[in-house]
C-alpha cells in the first residue's frame, strides 16, 4: 500500500477519487468537489491522497497537519479493494508516520455498521474523547450534525482538547466558508 499526496485539482487520478468521495460520504458529511480542489491547490495543511496497491487506485485518505495535532478527516476505499485490508494499512501507516495526537469524527453508534465503525477504531488506539460534538456543514455554518470526536490520545486534557476542535472548526470548515461568502460580495 502507498500513499501519495496530490497537489494539483487536475491530477488524473482526482476525477476518479471525487467520484469515490462522493459515493462515500452524505452530502453533510462532505465539501463540494470545487472546494475540495481549491484545498487541494492552495491549503498545505491539508493532505489528499490516493492509496495505490501494486500500482492499482484503491481509495483515498484525507488528512490536516496542524501545530499539535493531526485531524483525521476521510477514508474511503473501492468495494472491489477492500477485502485486501486498505483501510488497516492505512490505520498502520498513520499510526507509524503521523506522530503525536490524532482526532477523527464518526457517527454515534446507533446500528450495527456504526457500533463496528466505532470498535474498528477502539482496536486500532482510538477512543471516544467527546461525545457532545457537533461537526458543522460544511456549506451552511448554521447547520451541524452530531458526531463523536476519537482521539489516539484519550487521556487529553479537556482544555487542549477544545482548543483542537476549535482548530478543526476554524481550519477545517469556517475558513473555507468564509472565503467563499467573502468572494461574493
Amino acid at each position: 500500500m502507498e500513499l501519495s499526496r496530490i497537489r494539483t485539482a487536475d491530477d488524473e487520478r482526482m476525477k476518479k477519487l471525487a467520484t469515490l468521495y462522493q459515493e462515500a460520504f452524505p452530502k453533510s458529511e462532505r465539501r463540494e468537489i470545487a472546494q475540495l480542489n481549491e484545498l487541494i491547490e492552495h491549503n498545505s495543511e491539508m493532505y489528499f491522497n490516493a492509496i495505490e496497491e501494486d500500482g492499482t487506485l484503491a481509495g483515498l485518505f484525507i488528512y490536516w497537519k496542524f501545530e499539535d495535532f493531526y485531524y483525521l478527516e476521510h477514508l474511503a476505499v473501492y468495494a472491489e479493494m477492500r477485502n485486501r485490508k486498505i483501510g488497516q494499512q492505512v490505520l498502520d501507516f498513520v499510526a507509524r508516520h503521523l506522530p503525536g495526537e490524532r482526532l477523527l469524527e464518526v457517527e454515534h453508534a446507533t446500528d450495527e455498521l456504526t457500533t463496528r465503525r466505532v470498535n474498528y477504531y477502539r482496536r486500532n488506539g482510538y477512543e471516544i474523547v467527546d461525545r457532545e460534538y457537533l461537526q458543522p456543514s460544511y456549506d451552511t455554518p448554521e447547520e451541524s450534525y452530531p458526531l463523536w470526536i476519537m482521539s489516539n490520545t484519550p487521556d487529553t486534557d479537556k482544555e487542549k482538547l477544545a482548543r483542537q476542535i476549535q482548530t478543526i472548526k476554524e481550519e477545517v470548515y469556517y475558513k473555507h466558508y468564509r472565503q467563499i461568502v467573502d468572494c461574493k460580495f
